[in-house]
């Protein structure tokens, strides 16, 4: 049995959506109109560069399957924003907590890996702009604190 067949259609789409999740609500977290150009090109390149560091295969078949479905899955995150921008980050915190308790149904190493694929992939993309000079804001660094609890790992 392969990796992806331990998941439901439901918990390996999450799985592949959260860390577009992170990286959108990082950010709106701290919203700069030139530091857009730089946090959307770091969600995009990436998660592929962090992936193959990360010694999981979980993290990289979905790692994978992001990047035939990048498009895709970035417009329904840009969707759910425009549709509850209020409660985006609040949902993101959720998804998160949902995945930890989604990834007991894998290896305890590959779900420790993939949960610091996220977190990687989520300083990546708030270090990717300088907000009000400094490399990562007080916002971003607070979401970033925030998922990492959701995955129950210390920051």
């Amino acid at each position: 049995m392969g990796i992806k067949e331990n998941f439901t259609d439901e918990e390996w789409q999450k799985l592949l959506s959260i860390p577009y999740v992170v990286s959108l609500t990082i950010v709106t977290a701290a919203p700069s109109f030139l530091g857009a150009f730089s946090e959307s090109k770091a969600l995009l390149t990436e998660p592929p560069k962090l992936a193959a560091s990360s010694g999981s295969d979980l993290v990289g078949i979905l790692s994978g399957e992001m990047q035939s479905k990048a498009k895709d899955l970035i417009k329904q995150q840009q969707d759910q924003i425009k549709h509850d921008q209020s409660g985006f980050r609040s949902k993101t915190i959720e998804a998160c907590t949902s995945a930890s308790e989604i990834l007991s149904k894998t290896m305890p190493d590959d779900a420790t890996a993939y949960k610091t694929w996220v977190l990687a992939i989520g300083q990546k993309v708030a270090e990717a702009a300088k907000e009000h000079g400094v490399v990562v804001s007080e916002p971003e660094m607070a979401v970033l604190s925030e998922v990492s609890a959701a995955f129950g790992m210390s920051s």
